[in-house]
């Protein structure tokens, strides 16, 4: 009788068990080769406090990132971008972030600096000061179009854009490796932004139990998908 008791008990504790799906691993390979847009701005002007740049003073003369997000993809990562403040510019002109995404404002100066926040379709921006030579860390914890605006240089602004997604990948120059080995089957969409810029999307199916590799270029502003060998558009 107490054996069949232990072995009933047994079977009930792996008759409870949630029957998990079997994840899947996929290997994302990037090699991105800087082009063109490197060279869109000019030589910059310094003496000391003012720096500008010396040709198209109205556009940012920083080269923008390359990011990578995969749309369905539920991960635990954190995501946060440095924003230095520094004379009459802010170090960064566009930035994506996924939900929950971190910016944190280093402020360079010997006095304290403030900057606005505001979101697109309201009314009242949020103002943050930055103490000098410290910094402040600002959560994003709803998705939509923001902007941040300088409290000295009303026109040095940064454009930010937070996406629904949690996982936001940025791409570094030459080869870009990242395996995702928990993505349960199923549908996504991998799309690839320049700046806050969409300029790629590829949608693709998960098979359980599967590893699958995906394979891009990008070159001169061009996103080519190496496994289809289709290319976006400018």
């Amino acid at each position: 009788m107490k054996k069949n008791s232990i072995f009933f008990f047994v079977f009930l504790l792996f008759a409870l068990l949630p029957v998990s799906v079997s994840a899947a691993m996929i290997k994302i390979d990037i090699n991105y080769k800087p082009g063109e847009e490197r060279n869109e701005y000019g030589a910059d002007i310094k003496d000391g406090y003012w720096n500008f740049p010396a040709v198209k003073v109205p556009k940012s003369r920083e080269k923008e990132q390359y990011s990578v997000i995969i749309e369905s993809y539920d991960t635990k990562e954190s995501k946060d971008e440095k924003i230095e403040i520094n004379g009459a510019e802010f170090s960064r002109r566009h930035i994506l972030l996924p939900v929950n995404g971190v910016i944190t404002f280093v402020n360079k100066e010997d006095f304290q600096r403030q900057i606005s926040i505001i979101g697109e379709g309201e009314s009242e921006p949020v103002t943050v000061t930055v103490p000098p030579k410290s910094f402040v860390q600002q959560p994003f914890i709803a998705a939509g179009s923001y902007k941040i605006i300088d409290g000295m240089f009303s026109w040095n602004t940064i454009s930010v854009n937070i996406l629904t997604t949690n996982y936001v990948w940025t791409l570094k120059e030459n080869n870009n490796r990242r395996d995702v080995p928990d993505i349960a089957p199923g549908s996504y969409t991998l799309k690839i932004y320049y700046g806050t810029t969409r300029i790629y999307s590829d949608a693709f199916t998960v098979v359980e139990n599967a590893v699958q590799n995906f394979t891009y270029k990008i070159e001169n502003g061009r996103v080519t998908n190496l496994d289809t060998l289709s290319t976006s558009r400018d």
